[in-house]
C-alpha cells in the first residue's frame, strides 16, 4: 500500500473511519457520525477537490471546499452531491470553533434532497 501524501484523506493523522463515497455516501457517513456525537474532521475528496467538515458532537459546524469561495451550507450541499471519492474522518475536540452552519445534521440533509429534486424536476 502506497504511503499517504498530503492530497489523501488520512495524511499522517490517526484516521478513525474512511471509504469510498461509491460504497457509503455523505449523507450516510454525516448520519452516522451524527448518531454517535462525534466531533473531528471529516475530510472529502472527489473529482480533484477537497472538502473539509468539522463536527462538533455529531453536528457540523464549519465546511469548506479547498480553493473555492463554497463554505458554509452551500459547501455541504455541493459535497452531498458528490457520488464518488474518498472520505476520512478522523476524531478530535475542535475547540472554540464557532458553529458556522447553525443547522442540524437531519435539517441540511432534508434541504439537500428537496435541492436535488427540484434540480430533477426541472431538468
Amino acid at each position: 500500500m502506497p504511503a499517504p501524501t498530503s492530497r489523501t484523506p488520512d495524511a499522517g493523522k490517526d484516521v478513525g473511519l474512511r471509504g469510498r463515497l461509491e460504497q457509503f455516501g455523505l449523507a450516510t457517513v454525516l448520519t452516522f457520525l451524527d448518531l454517535e456525537r462525534r466531533s473531528g474532521e471529516l475530510i472529502l475528496l472527489a473529482a480533484g477537490e477537497v472538502g473539509r467538515l468539522w463536527l462538533r458532537q455529531g453536528r457540523v459546524v464549519r465546511a469548506r471546499i479547498e480553493g473555492s469561495r463554497r463554505t458554509r451550507k452551500p459547501a455541504i450541499y455541493e459535497m452531498l452531491a458528490w457520488a464518488e471519492g474518498r472520505f476520512a474522518f478522523v476524531q478530535s475536540e475542535l475547540g472554540p470553533i464557532a458553529d458556522e452552519v447553525g443547522a442540524p445534521t437531519p435539517m441540511l440533509l432534508i434541504e439537500a434532497a428537496r435541492r436535488t429534486d427540484e434540480l430533477a424536476a426541472s431538468a
